[in-house]
């Protein structure tokens, strides 16, 4: 009658368990010995919430052996090596097209210290008809909070949610199909989410968050985030052309004069400026343009953004 009883009780537990698979996509960008502790920390919320789930490993590291903080994980998962350091945001595409959860949890990087409990409290919060649930810091670099208030500038009449960074971000099966639809690329993540039209909420974590990516690499997720999804750069570039055509006008019509009035031309000095000028303006323009080329390319051409070495699951 005792083993009847736990039993019971067994299978209450599980019937209380939520019934949608939700999947884990983390990114380890450089290995320590608190990989594995959070890990662990991650798998025992999922345990004690839902029926099945999995958890996505995508190393980062570029290191040619697995790492030694995985070697000691007992339960199942999936382990996905690149080859060449990737971007986070190709990182975190590589593990989400792996996931085959109803709703897909993505950690860009496992060693911001983060309660794990809010996974909990985000996919509560989609049962309520929200399709991406964001867990955004309160405190982030200076350089993040002025390029989403870019974004949210030029988009503030066309959506209710601003986007921000995040830290961990859930999202529905739905969700994720809808930005499949709208784009074969994910530039940036938080961006597609928004634009998809779909709900969208952000749940506020007290964190000092700075992410771990280099100036260049913020620099270029920037630029490819405005050039993707807005057509801001392409009207500066625009209007830069054509400021750098009116400065070249002036500066021959100034040469010209100088001809006719004196016998020897002065001002060489300032007409070499101007001429420098030009030549900046173009050069930069037409690297705006081979960036816009590229993503032409890359969308016409159907390739993904990130290369798998190899992907176990265990």
């Amino acid at each position: 009658m005792i083993w009847m009883k736990y039993y019971n009780v067994e299978e209450e537990m599980i019937k209380n368990l939520e019934q949608n698979y939700i999947s884990i996509v983390l990114v380890i960008n450089e290995d320590n010995n608190q990989v594995e502790k959070k890990i662990k920390e991650i798998k025992k919320v999922l345990d004690g919430s839902f029926k099945s789930s999995e958890i996505v490993i995508v190393d980062n590291t570029t290191k040619i052996s697995s790492l030694e903080s995985l070697k000691s994980l007992k339960f199942k998962h999936t382990e996905i090596k690149l080859p060449i350091k990737h971007r986070t945001q190709q990182a975190l595409n590589a593990g989400t097209a792996i996931a085959i959860g109803d709703y897909i949890v993505e950690i860009e990087d496992i060693s911001f210290d983060i309660d794990y409990n809010k996974i909990i409290e985000m996919y509560k919060k989609s049962q309520e008809g929200y399709d991406f649930v964001f867990l955004t810091p309160k405190k982030s670099k200076k350089t993040s909070k002025i390029f989403y208030s870019i974004l949210n500038r030029y988009f503030k009449n066309s959506f209710n949610e601003d986007i921000n960074s995040s830290v961990m971000t859930l999202s529905s099966r739905r969700g994720q199909n809808k930005v499949a639809e709208i784009g074969k690329k994910i530039i940036n993540r938080n961006v597609a989410y928004v634009l998809s039209g779909l709900k969208s909420f952000s749940i506020e974590v007290n964190l000092d968050y700075k992410n771990k990516r280099s100036f260049s690499e913020n620099l270029m997720l920037m630029f490819d985030t405005l050039i993707y999804y807005t057509d801001a750069i392409m009207l500066f570039t625009q209007r830069l052309a054509f400021g750098f055509f009116v400065l070249f006008g002036l500066g021959i019509i100034y040469s010209i004069i100088t001809k006719i009035v004196k016998e020897t031309v002065e001002g060489w000095a300032s007409l070499f400026i101007i001429l420098s000028l030009g030549f900046f303006g173009i050069f930069f323009i037409l690297s705006i343009v081979i960036r816009y080329l590229h993503h032409i390319l890359q969308n016409s051409l159907n390739t993904k953004d990130y290369i798998y070495s190899s992907v176990d699951k265990k």
